[in-house]
């Protein structure tokens, strides 16, 4: 009888000690697929930033204006008819 109650008292010391230690690294809740909440911080960061270069890029395709192809001159009414590039 003592040493069954000698075993158990072992095998008790043994599972409390080495809970914390499971604990610490992650135990079995780890394995199973579970994580750290700073790994789906940095995923959600991931994510926002992919959004927001996508929604980026998707702005600028639609912003983007043709290029005038004639040169334009927004001063031609004001200046006189007489005026040639030649005085300037």
């Amino acid at each position: 009888m003592k040493r069954v109650f000698a075993a158990t008292a072992i095998v008790a010391m043994v599972a409390l000690l080495t809970g914390p230690a499971v604990a610490q690294r992650g135990g079995i809740a780890s394995q199973g697929g579970h994580k750290d909440p700073l790994q789906l911080q940095y995923e959600r960061e991931k994510q926002d930033q992919a959004e927001n270069e996508r929604l980026y890029n998707e702005h600028m395709k639609r912003s983007k204006t043709p290029a005038p192809t004639a040169k334009s001159d927004p001063w031609s009414g004001v200046r006189p008819a007489n005026e040639t590039n030649a005085k300037r």
